[in-house]
């Protein structure tokens, strides 16, 4: 069993156990108008999907080019519902509900003057979705041809260039998520007890989270085209280095949406208990 199988067969065990409790977030918080509990269950099925894909193409020693590109494109778009529900996070937190959310120790709404900056945020959305689209498109376009095999130079220098505009998409949208929770940090004890857990859990999500990108932006930049190869291979999600990808991918993903989820789940138990408010 090679060392990215094994990584495969990790990344399945953990995310099929965080199937239950992110659903129930989901189904929970979703009915308080959290919809970036959404964004999270997507990247959930996304990260069981992709390496289940990739180990039935190791074990069954598969050529379909078909399910190939599938598992390429779910490791590669997770990247995306994660950064998604980040974003959904710090916007819900900026405009909060008296009439839905128990607070955490305050019930004063802390950002009367926020409307502009949360509508900014709302826009970082399309941003995230373009970096998403263009990473597809451009792992698609550097496959083989289903039918001869064979590449197409110009789709798949295009296809270069796509995932790069990808990456440095995903770092704007970054920057603008980063912006939005040290903005709400300083308020984080007049939130919602959810928000105000997610919040502080901030501080260690945003640097693992940083860390994801660049290891996105790693792989596109180092991408061979017809006029320039020879680039290092080992960022490459399937085939690199599974150390850098242990690290740099499975490692800051699976700790960000723990965080999230002990976040919600700790946040319910809390205010079940009485002692949201």
């Amino acid at each position: 069993m090679i060392a990215h199988e094994v990584l495969a067969c990790l990344e399945l065990a953990i995310y099929v156990g965080l199937l239950v409790p992110t659903t129930f977030c989901t189904i929970h918080y979703a009915l308080k108008g959290q919809f970036g509990w959404l964004y999270l269950h997507a990247f959930v099925i996304a990260k069981i999907a992709g390496p289940a894909i990739l180990i039935s193409i190791t074990e069954h020693s598969s050529s379909s080019s078909g399910l190939q590109i599938a598992s390429q494109i779910l490791y590669q778009i997770a990247l995306g519902p994660l950064m998604s529900a980040t974003l959904s996070f710090v916007n819900i937190s900026s405009t909060p509900d008296e009439d839905k959310y128990e607070h955490s120790y305050s019930p004063l709404a802390p950002l009367t003057q926020g409307g502009g900056s949360s509508m900014i945020l709302r826009l970082v959305h399309p941003i995230i979705m373009a970096g998403l689209v263009l990473g597809i498109i451009g792992g698609i376009r550097r496959m083989p041809d289903s039918a001869t095999g064979m590449i197409n130079p110009d789709k798949y220098d295009q296809g270069a260039t796509f995932m790069k505009a990808s990456g440095a998409l995903f770092l704007v949208a970054f920057v603008a998520i980063c912006f939005g929770a040290i903005r709400l940090w300083k308020h984080r004890k007049a939130l919602a007890t959810v928000s105000y857990h997610i919040v502080t859990g901030m501080v260690v999500i945003l640097p693992l989270l940083f860390l994801r990108i660049i290891y996105s932006v790693l792989n596109s930049a180092n991408l061979d085209t017809t006029g320039h190869t020879g680039h290092t291979n080992k960022y490459n999600i399937m085939t690199g280095s599974w150390v850098i990808y242990l690290i740099l991918g499975l490692i800051p993903q699976a700790t960000i949406i723990t965080i999230f989820i002990a976040s919600g789940v700790f946040a319910w138990m809390k205010v079940r208990r009485g002692s949201g408010v």
